[in-house]
């Protein structure tokens, strides 16, 4: 999967949720820039980072990696 797709996932997963990005950081702990990065797909989250934001919208680790 590329890191364009999953930041797609995320940015869906998010609005989904009617969180922003701020809103979201501030839940998981990141920054409103990590966020950003991420669902723009130029850096790929780690996994703990990963982790803790599906967890913050209500999604699995799986229904965002699989296809």
């Amino acid at each position: 999967m590329t890191s364009k797709i999953l930041g797609n996932r995320i940015r869906n997963a998010r609005e989904s949720k009617e969180l922003t990005q701020r809103e979201l950081a501030l839940k998981v702990g990141l920054s409103d820039k990590s966020i950003s990065l991420y669902e723009k797909g130029r850096v790929y989250p780690p996994i703990r980072n990963l982790i803790s934001i599906c967890n913050e919208l209500g999604v699995t680790v799986s229904e965002i990696l699989l296809d």
